[in-house]
Parts: structure tokens; sequence; C-alpha cells
């Protein structure tokens, strides 16, 4: 018994028809897979950024925050990056923390009882004192491995964390 070629072409041809989803599906989890680690780093970058703004207030060596009216700056002590009062030392704390999602990395910093921080946009009288609350709200834009079959080129995820100034 002789075996004809119909059947190994029916299988090229099945296999030339699903390979392509296969890829795509392949593809969407890695993607998917993608945005939910962007999700957590940029959490871990908020959450690290508002823990160093909370420990780095008024009484520290090297406070971060808006001054309260009247009082002495200091300038750039041992172990500060910075001059203080600086939110630069908060934002590149959580640039390093987001390196690697995205180049397209977005950090504001905002003191006093806010309910979003879009800007750098205190609440009226805040200052760096125990008790102020900080937010440190931290955007990225995700890209997507093949932004062409699904019609856009990426979307922005946020993440936010806000504690209460202990130092």
């Amino acid at each position: 018994m002789t075996r004809s070629a119909k059947p190994r072409g029916q299988a090229m041809v099945e296999f030339a028809l699903i390979f392509p989803i296969f890829i795509l599906l392949l593809v969407g989890i890695f993607d998917l897979g993608r945005v939910i680690w962007v999700n957590d780093t940029l959490a871990t970058a908020a959450r690290e950024a508002v823990r160093f703004a909370i420990v780095h207030g008024e009484k520290s060596p090297c406070p971060v925050g808006p001054p309260a009216p009247g009082a002495v700056i200091p300038a750039a002590g041992p172990g500060c990056l910075n001059p203080a009062p600086s939110r630069q030392a908060i934002k590149d704390l959580a640039d390093e923390w987001a390196a690697g999602t995205s180049t397209d990395i977005t950090v504001n910093v905002c003191y006093g009882a806010v309910t979003a921080c879009t800007s750098d946009t205190d609440a009226v009288g805040a200052t760096d004192a125990r008790g102020t609350q900080v937010m440190v709200t931290v955007t990225s834009v995700v890209g997507l491995s093949i932004p062409s079959l699904v019609g856009f080129t990426g979307f922005s995820l946020t993440a936010s964390s806000t504690m209460m100034v202990n130092h």
C-alpha cells in the first residue's frame, strides 16, 4: 500500500492556518505578563519613593519636602544628594525603581491632603512636618509588541502611594 501526498499537503495547510493564531496568542500572553510586571514595578517605585519622603521630613538632616514658613533650610549635608528641600531626590528614587519599564516615566510628588497627584502641586499650607500626607504618583507608557494588529501603540499605567511624614 502506498501513501498519497494528499494528507501531507492537508497537514501543511492546517499548520499554515493555525500557526499565525498560535503566535499571536503567544505574543498576547507575553504582553499581558509584561503589563502585569510594569504595573507591579510602578507600584513598588511609588511605595519606595513615598517611604523615602516620609522619613526625610523637617526633622531630618536632609529634608525633601516643602519647608514650614520661616524654617531654616539646611544646605546639602552629609549623605544628601540634592540641596534641601528637593523633590528631585524622591523623583530620582522612583525613576531608579521604575527603570526598565519605559523611557517615558513621569513622577509627581504632592504634600498635604490631596486626592490626586497629577502635577507637583501641594495643598495650601502643606509642609514637610510630621503628620503631613505625602502622595507619590508614577506613570509610565507601556508599548505592545505588535501594536498594528490591535490598533494602538500603547497605553499609560499609573500607580500611587500615600503615607504620612513620620520624621
